[in-house]
Formats: structure tokens, C-alpha cells, sequence
């Protein structure tokens, strides 16, 4: 018999496998958004508007500063009435003559309470100085009236005398012991003791400015009668 060989058998062929595909990225260039210019008008617009409906506002309805506190308000009070003293202010008054009392102030317009009126401006004396002309004066009280004012200022004693005709108004505000629309008031002035008017209460124009001189002795009553009223 013939010698059988064992052949191997071939191995199949190998399929071929396809190699894989792999994307390599693509570099795009970037693109920047751009608004349109109708977007970029109604931008505008609303900005416009919005300012404008501000500056209404602020038309009819004016915007407050900072508020002030109650120090820095009575520094500015204090201030208007010394610059109101050094410049010898006396507005808003008109002399009158009053039959029983001579003369007298009227007002002629508006005074709040509390506000300045005028000085009660005359000779500054000590109240030794005052007391020694008082009994001068006390010799004759018809002829010379009734215009010494004593007073205390940072607890010394001074005394106002307004006897001579000075021009100043202060000195013909008449007495009212019941119904007194004014007061008086010490203050300090670059230094120096005045005696101011200031609105005891409001006052109306046509009112006549009066306020207590505070004079109860009987000697000055007998004279001026009308100083007990």
C-alpha cells in the first residue's frame, strides 16, 4: 500500500479588517456675535427715556439735599440773626402814632414764632452804670421816659439804654402786659451782649409790636399808667 503522508491542512485566509477611521478635529475660526443696530437703537432709546423720565421728576418734584441735624440748623439760626444784627436789619415794621402812648411799631408783614425781629439798640452799661442813670433819669421821668433795660447775660448783669433817640426802631415798641406779641432775648454778638426782639408768637401785618417791659413799681406806674395793661 502506498505510505499515506498526513498533510496539514491549510489555514483558512484571514479576512482583512478595515482600518479604523479617525476624525481629525478641523479648526473653525470664531466667530464673534455682533447685535444689530436695531437692537443697539432700542438700546439707546430706553437709556434716553429713562433719563428723561429722571429729569421730570426732578422738574416737578426737586430733590432734597442732605438733611441737616438739629446742631447744624441752630449754628445756621444763630448766624442769620447775627449777620441780621450787624447789618442793623429792621424789616417788615412801620411807626405809627398811638395817641395814649405817643408812637409805636406796627408790623407790615408776616412773623413766625420765634423769628427775629429786630435789636433793641442803645448805650451798653454795666448795672452799676445803669442803676446811677436810673436815679438820674427818676428826677424827671416825664422828660426822659421810660427806655433803661436790665438784663443777665452769662450770669452778668448789664443794662440797655435806649434813652436817646438813636433812630432805631427797638425803641418805640410799646408795653403790653396782657397781651404781649414779642419777647426779648440776650445773645452774644462777636463777642458782645445785644438784646434782640424775636415773635413770641405769629404775627399778622397791621398787629402793633409790643411785649412786657416788665416794669411793676408803682412810681413808674403813676407816671405811665398805661404800664399796668
Amino acid at each position: 500500500m502506498p505510505e499515506r503522508k498526513l498533510v496539514k491542512p491549510s489555514s483558512p485566509p484571514r479576512r482583512a479588517v478595515p482600518a479604523k477611521q479617525v476624525r481629525t478635529p478641523v479648526s473653525r475660526p470664531k466667530t464673534r456675535s455682533v447685535r444689530s443696530p436695531l437692537k443697539r437703537r432700542q438700546i439707546r432709546t430706553k437709556e434716553e427715556q429713562k433719563e428723561e423720565t429722571q429729569r421730570d421728576i426732578r422738574q416737578y418734584f426737586p430733590v432734597r439735599g442732605k438733611r441737616k441735624t438739629a446742631s447744624e440748623l441752630k449754628k445756621l439760626r444763630v448766624a442769620g440773626i447775627e449777620e441780621a444784627v450787624l447789618g442793623n436789619r429792621e424789616e417788615g415794621m412801620t411807626i405809627f402814632h398811638c395817641e395814649e402812648k405817643g408812637f409805636g411799631v406796627k408790623a407790615t408783614k408776616s412773623f413766625e414764632r420765634g423769628q427775629f425781629i429786630c435789636e433793641y439798640s442803645g448805650e451798653l452799661l454795666s448795672h452799676k452804670e445803669g442803676k446811677e442813670r436810673e436815679r438820674k433819669y427818676d428826677q424827671d421821668p416825664g422828660k426822659y421816659g421810660s427806655y433803661m433795660y436790665f438784663f443777665q447775660f452769662q450770669d452778668v448783669s448789664y443794662c440797655l439804654d435806649c434813652t436817646m433817640d438813636n433812630g432805631r426802631l427797638g425803641r418805640l415798641l410799646n408795653h403790653s402786659k396782657k397781651s404781649p406779641n414779642v419777647q426779648t432775648c440776650a445773645i452774644g454778638v462777636q463777642g458782645r451782649p445785644c438784646l434782640i426782639f424775636k415773635a413770641l408768637r405769629d404775627v399778622k401785618p397791621g398787629e402793633e409790636l409790643c411785649y412786657d417791659y416788665g416794669d411793676r413799681s408803682q412810681r413808674h406806674v403813676d407816671h405811665f399808667p398805661w404800664l399796668a395793661e
